[in-house]
């Protein structure tokens, strides 16, 4: 997964670039306006989380969507800030909202509500029209969330982490629409532990479509040597399948 900057010189580097980003405003390819991506910062439990803020042109209100990277500590799964600015340009508002970097999962739900809360609260935003996206922990996150809240009308799990706190009986908990993603040989590398992700992400449709729930399960071919990287970055193998899917539900 991808991993934050160590190297001093090299954080510096990206930091600036990030600050050019951050700061222009940028014709996008498909959308008739502008662009605009802006820092946050946000108070989850006393951690201070950073994140990118992506805007289409004009004035909204524009349905949103929020982006739960995966990883856990210091190491950052999935593409938050190119996720956000392609949620903008295919016209919603995008969140992509780092988590607190420890490795539990204590604390890390709180951390995805604040982002859905943050962006419900938005001017911009219409608040009818929110969706969540979430990519290998982000996924577990994105499950979790949606069993809890009412408020959301789509959800995009990718890769989902294996792990025993996804609670199957939740199924029956969630109302949103639900895109499930996943690669033919995510079955097992170093970024799950060796773990079977695609074998997991079956029981997870099986225990929705079981719930009576709006489900749309993808598997796409095998991913160069480990089908978990395919989401690391924006691809357009998968995410003409989320635009579609966030489009036709928000």
């Amino acid at each position: 997964m991808r991993s934050l900057a160590k190297d001093n010189g090299m954080k510096t580097h990206f930091d600036s670039l990030k600050c050019l980003l951050l700061l222009s405003i940028f014709t996008l390819g498909g959308w008739s306006g502008t662009s605009i991506a802006d820092k946050v910062t946000l108070d989850s439990g006393g951690h201070k989380l950073k994140g990118t803020l992506c805007r289409p042109g004009g004035t909204g209100p524009f349905p949103a969507v929020v982006y739960h990277h995966g990883g856990g500590g210091n190491a950052i799964g999935g593409s938050p800030e190119d996720t956000c600015r392609a949620l903008a340009k295919a016209g919603f508002i995008g969140l992509s909202l780092i988590r607190r970097s420890t490795k539990p999962l204590q604390g890390h739900l709180e951390d995805a509500e604040v982002a859905v809360d943050y962006i419900k609260q938005r001017d911009e935003v219409d608040s009818g029209r929110i969706g969540v996206i979430g990519f290998s922990r982000g996924g577990l996150l994105a499950w979790q969330q949606a069993a809890r809240r009412n408020d959301l009308a789509a959800l995009v799990i990718m890769g989902v982490a294996v792990n025993r706190q996804l609670n199957f009986a939740d199924a029956g908990n969630i109302a949103a629409p639900v895109l499930l993603l996943v690669s033919k040989n995510d079955t097992g590398s170093r970024y799950t532990k060796g773990r079977n992700t695609l074998k997991f992400t079956r029981r997870v449709a099986d225990a929705l479509k079981q719930a009576g729930r709006d489900i749309e399960f993808i598997v796409y071919p095998s991913f160069r040597n480990d089908g978990h990287t395919l989401f690391f970055e924006v691809r357009s193998e998968y995410w003409k399948d989320v635009t579609r899917f966030l489009k036709s539900h928000l």
